[in-house]
Parts: structure tokens; sequence; C-alpha cells
């Protein structure tokens, strides 16, 4: 039999939640490991422990609340994401897949239904990495993808330690980091996209991944008085940026529909008002539907950066980030997404993920389901960022059936 959640109790808890970090647009800034953050983290620990489910953190601060099942030596069901926002952030992206997790378990609770396998819901550490990039580290190093120390040696603008900001905030936790099995993971998205939204359709069922990639640019030029130095005398890194970050944009829009490309950081020296710039870098990050694409993108931004060195007698260097590669969800759990919808009165379609989740990292440690709502105007890391209560409402029911369904499975 199927269950549904209680939408308006998960409403409830979103626009709760929102208002930790709120903005005065209508989104929150909750930056990974800041006050915001440990506050969000409390109340969802708060509401973890209300609902009777037992809190593990570990050490990289990522918090796991479990609903013990009939067969404790079974590996549990993962559902969850994360609670950390951008700067600033909408209210809904990662949250409503925590939030509807929690409301997955009180269904169950109220329906009296014990599960032979425990559920977990997990809130991924830094997932975005708007403060402590490159973002979904938890979930990285539970998948065995980074080293513990690496992530608390990471700074953020201002310097400060990863590690630092967990123990202050009180969420360096005892636990090893993963090191053990998982049954299985399940996570319930916003689309950030607008297809959804233009098809009329509730669910999406993720069928496959893009090719991510990304890289560092690095502009050397000299220093001088801004007032004074010649014209014709300058080496402005900062014009070899902006020339490059013109190319950026440019090659991204050739590439229009399959694949993007955009410039999203630069940092200047010594960047005051009275010198002109002698160190630029740049980071940028790419997009594509194939790989072949995605690599030509990062072969014309090369060829770009080393053409606008050449016109501007700037030194430059080019470096690519390790990359995102492409790969397929399991038939299973998409066809499990689209019997649940169907079997609930909701319309889905397939379709891919243009961006990174947690759920990327968490496939080479068991099979993984992606599920997403839409979200108005495919808007997204963003205070205008919007899901409609019946969609959460929605996407909290396809979650809570197919983790019951999975939970109740015959032992393997």
């Amino acid at each position: 039999m199927a269950v549904r959640i209680d939408g308006e109790r998960l409403w409830s808890d979103i626009m709760t939640m929102a208002a930790i970090g709120a903005t005065a647009k209508g989104g929150s800034y909750r930056t990974s490991l800041s006050d915001a953050d440990r506050d969000g983290r409390n109340l969802f620990v708060h509401w973890a422990k209300e609902a009777g489910l037992t809190v593990t953190i570990d050490k990289i601060g990522n918090i796991f609340a479990r609903r013990e099942g009939q067969d404790s030596s079974l590996p549990p069901v993962m559902v969850g994401s994360h609670l950390d926002t951008q700067a600033p952030g909408g209210r809904f992206d990662g949250v409503l897949g925590v939030l509807a997790g929690l409301e997955v378990v009180r269904t169950l609770d109220r329906a009296g239904i014990k599960t032979r396998r425990a559920i977990e819901i997990v809130n991924w550490t830094n997932e975005e990495g708007a403060r402590f990039p490159p973002g979904v580290v938890g979930s990285n190093l539970f998948a065995g993808r980074t080293t513990l120390d690496t992530l608390l040696q990471t700074r953020d603008r201002a310097g400060i330690l990863m590690g630092d900001e967990l123990k202050r905030i009180g969420y360096a936790g005892d636990v090893e980091v993963g090191q053990r099995p998982v049954d299985s993971y399940i996570e319930l998205h916003i689309e950030q996209g607008p297809v959804l939204e233009a098809a009329n359709v509730t669910i999406g069922a993720v069928t496959h991944t893009s090719c991510q990639g990304g890289g560092l640019i690095e502009i050397l030029g000299e220093n001088g008085h801004s007032q004074t130095t010649r014209m014709s005398k300058r080496r402005n890194a900062l014009v070899g940026a902006a020339r490059i970050v013109e190319a950026i944009e440019q090659i991204g829009m050739a590439q229009e529909p399959q694949g993007m490309a955009s410039a999203t950081v630069i940092d200047i020296l010594p960047n005051n008002r009275i010198n002109i710039p002698h160190k630029a870098v740049l980071q940028f990050l790419t997009v594509h539907a194939e790989p072949e694409g995605r690599d030509r993108i990062l072969d014309l931004i090369e060829a770009a950066v080393t053409r606008v060195g050449k016109e501007t007698q700037l030194a430059v260097s080019f470096s690519r980030n390790p990359q995102r590669h492409k790969f397929d969800f399991p038939m299973e759990f998409v066809e499990l997404a689209e019997r649940i919808s169907a079997d609930l009165g909701y319309s889905s379609m397939r379709l891919p993920t243009w961006t990174a989740h947690d759920a990327l990292n968490m496939h080479v440690v068991c099979p993984t389901s992606l599920i997403f709502v839409p979200c108005r105007d495919g808007i997204s890391h963003s205070e205008f960022e919007w899901c409609e209560p019946d969609h959460a409402k929605a996407g909290g029911d396809v979650l809570a059936n197919m983790a019951l369904e999975r939970a109740q499975r015959p032992n393997d």
C-alpha cells in the first residue's frame, strides 16, 4: 500500500529552515560551517531526535539520522541532500531533500510501518562549496574520493580552515567517514532547470549525468601606478583577464543548448584602486552533454588564453581541474521512480542532470537515484528560487515510497 507524506508539515519545516539566514529578498544565506549553518544543523538534529532517530556525526561533519530497521545487520537505505546554501541562495536547493527525508520517517511512524532495513537521513557537509571550494566534499570523502586531511586543511577566502570551523560550530564528529556499506541512496532535489516546468510534468526520473569540467587561468603582468605609468607601457593583468572572460562567454554561447561555459571567479593583486594589477587568477566551469563536447570547450578556452597572452604580451598559464565524467543511473531506479509516480497519480519524465549533486559521489558506493521536481523558471542558486508546495509534497511522496520499497526488500 502506498504512503503519502504530510505536505503541510514538510512545507512548514522548509519555511522554518528558510528563516535561518533569511535574506531580504526571500532567500537564505547559510554557507557551510557558518553560524547560520550551525543553527540550521541544530534545528535538523532537534527535529530528528524529536522523531526518535539516532543521530551520529562523522569527522567531516556529515549528519546521519537513523530510523532503525528490523535487521540491524543489513546496510541502510539513505535519503538526503544538504542544508548549506549559496551566498545567497534559495530555500529549496538541498533543503528539500533533507527535510523530505525527515518527513518520510515521520510518515512511516504514523503508519506504524517497520522496515526490514534501517533508513538514514543524511545532511552532507559543504555541498555548495560557496565558502570552501570545490563543493560536494562530505559525500566525496564518504565515497573515498579524497582524504580527511585534505578537506580539514581547506581554507575559505578569509584564510579560515574548514577543520577549525567544524570544531568552532560543534560539528567535528568522531565517527569515521564512510567505510561502511549502504544499500542505496535516493536524493530528492529541485530540477535547477526549466524542463519539467515547461513540460508541465511533476517528477523527473534522472537517467544520466552531464560531462562537467573547469579550470584555472593565471595572468601575470607588471605592477605600476595607475595614474603615472604611461598607457603604452602598461602590462595590466586585469585587462588580459577581462578579454579572457569575454572569450569564455562567447565560447559558451556557441555551445548552446548542448553545452555551457562561464568564468565564475576572479582574484587580482594587489586589488587596490591606485595600482595596476600585476596578477589575475580566473576560475571557470564548463558542462556539456557529451565528453567530446566538454573537451572541445576546454580546448577552445585554452586556445583563447594563449591568444590573449600573445596579443597583450602578458604571461598566461592554463590548467584543467579533474573532470566529472558522464555515467548512467541504474535503470532499475529510473523505472522505480516512474512506476511509483504513476501509482501515486503524478506525471513523470526522464531527463539528465546538468550539475553536480551528492548522488554523483554516492554512485560509486551503492545504487543511487536522483529525482527532480520543478522549480519556477528553472532558477536556482538564487534568492528567487521557488518550488510550489504541491511539487514539494509530490517529490516527498515519491521519495517515501521509493525508500519504503528499497527498505522492505527481502534479504539479498
